[in-house]
C-alpha cells in the first residue's frame, strides 16, 4: 500500500520539524515548505493526501493560499487543515469558508491533530 502524503506549509521551523518528525514515524510521507511562493506547483507536483497549513507567513497568507488552491482543478478537493497562531473567532469562520476542513491553534496537541488527519484521509478515502 502507497504512503499517504502530507504536505505542511509554515514558517515555524520548529512546527515543520515536529511535525515531519511525527508523521514520518507513523508512515506518511512529508513534504514541507517555509516559504509559500512556490506552493502551488510544489503542491501540484507532490500530490498530497492532506494539507496543513499555516495562517500568518511571509509574503503568502494562509487564505490566500486557500483561495488559490481552491481555483485550481488540480487542488481544490485536497483537504486543508489550519494550523495558527490565531484562534479568532473570525479567522476560524473565515477558514472553514474556505474550505479547511480543521483548525488547529497553536500549541496544538499532536494526538488531536493526529485523530483528525487520520478521520480527514479516511472520510476522503470513503468518498472515492
Amino acid at each position: 500500500m502507497l504512503k499517504k502524503k502530507i504536505f505542511i506549509a509554515d514558517d515555524q521551523e520548529d512546527v515543520l520539524t515536529l511535525l515531519k518528525d511525527f508523521l514520518s514515524t507513523h508512515d506518511f510521507e512529508v513534504m514541507v515548505l517555509k516559504e509559500p511562493k512556490n506552493i502551488l506547483a510544489s503542491i501540484i507536483s507532490f500530490k498530497p493526501d492532506l494539507i496543513l497549513l499555516d495562517l500568518l507567513m511571509p509574503d503568502l497568507g494562509g487564505f490566500e493560499i486557500c483561495e488559490i488552491l481552491n481555483k485550481n482543478l488540480e487542488t481544490r478537493e485536497i483537504p486543508i487543515i489550519i494550523i495558527s497562531g490565531f484562534g479568532d473567532l473570525v479567522d476560524v469562520k473565515k477558514a472553514y469558508s474556505l474550505g479547511a476542513v480543521g483548525y488547529f491553534v497553536k500549541p496544538f496537541s499532536l494526538s488531536d491533530l493526529f485523530a483528525k488527519i487520520i478521520k480527514t484521509i479516511n472520510n476522503k478515502e470513503t468518498e472515492l
